[in-house]
């Protein structure tokens, strides 16, 4: 019998996995694991508790030992995370998470992870994952190039939601607890707000006291890195995107509207 090994995020999706895989499998051969990077919105974080007392489990934590959370991590780096450098993804979740697979000894063929991706998702993912069935496998290897380590050639990797449309999984939810963010309107609940988040949840965010709070900080950091003068060329939260106004009432006006669907899960 494998174990199931699912990240949990906070969202839909991967609590979908992970009640998919308690109703499969006894607890005992169910891990679930949250990949922190310390900028959750607090809602986010009491559903994870909620969510350990639904399903009753325990909700492992992966954190960088480098960096606090994506503040301290844009400090250090000495750049914003785009579209083309999207390193916060590696730098705070994959790394930890590969280094706590290590340190646990999960890494070979008694484990297996689920994660929540589906082709309704995005163009990008109905690519990606247009010829994938829920019960075909790949390695964490093949995944990711962040698994490059041969020793993840052994962890395999399951999508056992792929051909989900969203509102079947809201519907297979709908005894469990939600996170409050999709009731607020969001559609992403994962980094508050992800920097390559759409405008729509970026001015949801600016409408909340925590997110205001978030973009605050990184104006400072902005303005920080633009008084030093810093060489780079993603000093600017976003390329195009008028934060600043946002926090004024205004409304973005951007139309590329790209974002990270890593998170998204």
């Amino acid at each position: 019998m494998q174990t199931i090994i699912v990240p949990v995020s906070g969202g839909k999706d991967s609590q979908l996995c992970l009640q998919m895989a308690l109703q499969e499998n006894k607890s005992e051969n169910v891990i679930a694991v949250h990949q922190s990077t310390g900028y959750d919105h607090p809602l986010t974080n009491q559903h994870l508790v909620d969510m350990e007392n639904y399903y009753k489990i325990k909700i492992h934590i992966t954190k960088s030992d480098k960096f606090d959370d994506v503040f301290d991590f844009v400090e250090k780096v000495g750049y914003f995370p785009s579209s083309v450098a999207k390193s916060c993804t590696s730098r705070l979740k994959q790394q930890p998470f590969a280094k706590w697979l290590i340190d646990n000894d999960y890494c070979n063929e008694n484990y297996v992870i689920w994660m929540g991706m589906r082709k309704d998702e995005s163009r990008a993912r109905g690519t990606k994952y247009g010829a994938w069935n829920d019960l075909d496998e790949m390695t964490l290897q093949d995944f990711s190039t962040e698994y490059k380590n041969k020793i993840f050639a052994k962890v395999k990797v399951r999508l056992p939601i792929v051909d989900f449309l969203e509102a079947e999984v809201f519907e297979a939810l709908s005894d469990a607890p939600i996170n409050p963010l999709y009731k607020k309107g969001h559609k992403r609940v994962g980094c508050y707000p992800c920097l390559l988040a759409r405008n729509s949840e970026w001015e949801l965010a600016a409408q909340d006291p925590i997110g205001r709070k978030n973009i605050e900080r990184l104006i400072q950091i902005e303005d920080k890195f633009i008084a030093e003068k810093n060489p780079r060329k993603l000093i600017k939260i976003h390329p195009t995107r008028d934060v600043r106004g946002l926090l004024k009432g205004d409304l973005l006006t951007d139309i590329t509207n790209s974002e990270c669907s890593w998170c998204n899960i």
